[in-house]
């Protein structure tokens, strides 16, 4: 048992070390820019995973959940996320097809859970809940706006589950989120943004790395052995990240420069993550059958701009910059089926649909996204302490149309072709 536990143990270290090393990055296309990649088994499951509860990332989904867990559990596993976009803009009538640059995105996840005695459980993770990456070539026409942004977290989660009785328990827990962001534009000297000439473009690059506490709680209802329903909560969070601006002035820009602009600042930024609530409700008809539908209500009106402060009013010719959002508040709609044929078996397949918060005459070229769906399926097998899960998604989204502002650097923009495939394994461990 030691040797196969210290196997075991071992697989699950190095998986999380490569999920998590230098150059691997937390960032993926989403509807808003929250990710729910907690997983192979809730991803195989289109998300549908907070009336179920009964895997360590439960954590993530609903850490009430985590009461049906006997012993010490572990789990580590990490998502494989490749977005692809075309966007046509169109400028003096002239339009020119841009895609993004093709990019894999790693999301890790790792959850442990421990039953302290019959009443009380602990738990714990590290997992993504906001990020998104996208790039283009530098010279493309929208890089006024963006040629590149990357948004990066990492949340660590710590939770106390009360089990009351048979039929329901409660959690509450504390969550510590790491932020970092990336993000990259032209500038134009001339102030005139016109894509098809490049002599006065200056290069700003920001990067900015911030820690939020949050907080989250839970509830899971077992009436019988046919019904699971769930509820969760994830609050507000006010991101506040530091760090510096840069500027790389072409010498076409620098002739014109007569302000003596685009100098190297330290810079502030702060921005709202928003309220989220989860529900969902399973029900099994038969016992190796269950159906799960959930329910997402993300607040994105609590992100209402981002704003930037710099120190030094010579870099932009001004100290504070705000960029408007007033983006929607949303829903998404979740439905996940797990079949096991034999006891250490599951197959597993998934269906959600995930309403965009961005609003016509917001959108921009950070996240220019519309509402997605995604279909799904998935695999575990378990064999004595030992799990493995894995999970394929295939996410697609509904062309859009941004119209033009061009004091923002945003064109006319016809989006289409939006998909994205994710693959996802994990290891898990319980003794």
């Amino acid at each position: 048992m030691k040797t196969k536990f210290t196997a075991c143990l071992g697989m699950l270290i190095i998986l999380m070390g490569l999920a998590i090393a230098p150059g691997l990055s937390s960032k993926a296309e989403a509807a808003g820019f929250a990710i729910y990649e907690w997983g192979a088994r809730g991803n195989a499951l289109g998300g549908a995973m907070v009336a179920k509860a009964d895997d360590p990332s439960a954590v993530a989904w609903n850490p009430a959940g985590i009461t049906q867990l006997e012993g010490t559990h572990m789990q580590v596993g990490v998502a494989m996320i490749s977005p692809k976009m075309d966007l046509t803009t169109t400028y003096n009538g002239a339009s020119t097809k841009n895609s993004m640059t093709n990019n894999v995105f790693f999301v890790p996840n790792v959850f442990v859970t421990h039953q302290v005695n019959d009443s009380v459980w602990v738990g714990v993770g590290s997992f993504t809940r906001f990020g998104l990456g996208t790039e283009f070539d530098e010279n493309w026409a929208g890089r006024y706006a963006s040629y590149n942004t990357a948004i990066e977290s990492y949340s660590l989660n710590a939770n106390i589950a009360y089990k009351f009785n048979d039929f329901i328990s409660m959690a509450v827990g504390l969550e510590f989120m790491k932020v970092r962001a990336d993000l990259r534009k032209k500038l134009d000297a001339s102030g005139i943004k016109d894509p098809t000439t490049y002599n006065t473009d200056v290069d700003q690059r920001i990067i900015v790395n911030g820690l939020t506490p949050g907080l989250n709680a839970g509830i899971h209802i077992t009436p019988n052995d046919q019904w699971r329903l769930g509820l969760s909560w994830r609050s507000k969070m006010n991101q506040r990240a530091s760090g510096s601006s840069s500027y790389n002035v072409s010498p076409g820009a620098a002739a014109i420069n007569i302000n003596n602009l685009f100098n190297d600042s330290d810079i502030s930024m702060d921005m709202n993550t928003p309220h989220m609530i989860f529900g969902g409700i399973e029900y099994k008809p038969i016992e190796n059958l269950s159906l799960e539908f959930d329910a997402v209500y993300s607040m994105w009106s609590d992100y209402s701009a981002i704003k930037y402060h710099f120190d030094n009013a010579a870099a932009v010719g001004r100290t504070d910059v705000e960029s408007t959002k007033k983006w929607n508040d949303v829903w998404r709609f979740e439905v996940g089926m797990e079949y096991k044929p034999i006891e250490d078996l599951a197959l597993r397949v998934g269906y959600f649909y995930d309403q965009s918060p961005i609003p016509d005459g917001y959108i921009d070229y950070m996240l220019p996204t519309s509402d997605r769906q995604n279909v799904s399926l998935g695999i575990g097998w378990k064999y004595e302490n030992f799990k493995v899960d894995a999970a394929y998604n295939y996410l697609w989204m509904k062309d859009r149309t941004i119209e033009a502002r061009p004091t923002e650097g945003v064109l006319h923009t016809e989006i289409s072709n939006s998909r994205t495939h994710i693959v996802s394994l994990d290891l898990g461990f319980e003794f």
